[in-house]
C-alpha cells in the first residue's frame, strides 16, 4: 500500500511545474503592447497642443498689437529718459571686486534731471560698495539688483522716477 501513496506524491510536483509564471513571450508582449499604448496617447497630446496653439497668436504678436492701439511703449508720452554718468566702484566682498554699471532713468514731467540723476548715482554708489559679489551673481541677482536700484531711485525722487533702466553691468 505505500507504493501507490508514493505514486501519488511523486505525480503531483510535476503537475504545478508548468503554471510557474509568466514565460519570456508573453512578457515580451506585454511591454509592447504597453509601448504602443504610450506612443498613442503621447501623439494624441501632442496634436492636441499644437490644435491649441495654432488658434493663438503668440504673446509677442499680442503686446504688438497693444502697444500700437494706444501707448507708444512702456512709458507715456511726458517721460523723458535721462542717463546716469557711468558708475565704477568696488564691492565690499571680495575686496578686489570691481564693478561698472551703466544706466538711465525714466523721469515723469519736467524737473531738475540732473541734479536728480546726480542724487541717484550717489545713492547707486553708496549701495553697490556694500555688495558682496555673490549677491548679484546669476539671472535673480541681476534682478534682484534691479528693483533695488529702482526701489532707491524712487524713494530718493520721491516718485518722479518711473524706472532704472541697466544698460551695462561688468563685474571684474
Amino acid at each position: 500500500m505505500a507504493k501507490p501513496a508514493t505514486a501519488a506524491a511523486q505525480a503531483a510536483p510535476t503537475a504545478a511545474a508548468p503554471s510557474a509564471g509568466p514565460t519570456l513571450v508573453s512578457m515580451i508582449m506585454a511591454m509592447a503592447v504597453l509601448t504602443g499604448l504610450s506612443v498613442g496617447a503621447g501623439g494624441m497630446f501632442g496634436l492636441q497642443v499644437l490644435s491649441k496653439i495654432g488658434r493663438q497668436p503668440p504673446p509677442a504678436v499680442k503686446a504688438e498689437a497693444k502697444a500700437g492701439e494706444g501707448a507708444k511703449g512702456r512709458f507715456s508720452e511726458k517721460v523723458s529718459l535721462h542717463a546716469l554718468t557711468p558708475i565704477v566702484t568696488n564691492l565690499a566682498s571680495p575686496e578686489h571686486t570691481w564693478i561698472r554699471l551703466e544706466a538711465s532713468i525714466a523721469i515723469d514731467g519736467e524737473g531738475d534731471a540732473k541734479g536728480l540723476a546726480a542724487t541717484i548715482t550717489e545713492d547707486t554708489v553708496a549701495y553697490l560698495r556694500t555688495l558682496s559679489l555673490p549677491l548679484i551673481e546669476g539671472a535673480s541677482g541681476l534682478l534682484h539688483l534691479r528693483e533695488e536700484l529702482n526701489d532707491r531711485a524712487r524713494i530718493r525722487s520721491s516718485g518722479k522716477v518711473r524706472d532704472l533702466i541697466i544698460h551695462t553691468l561688468i563685474v571684474e
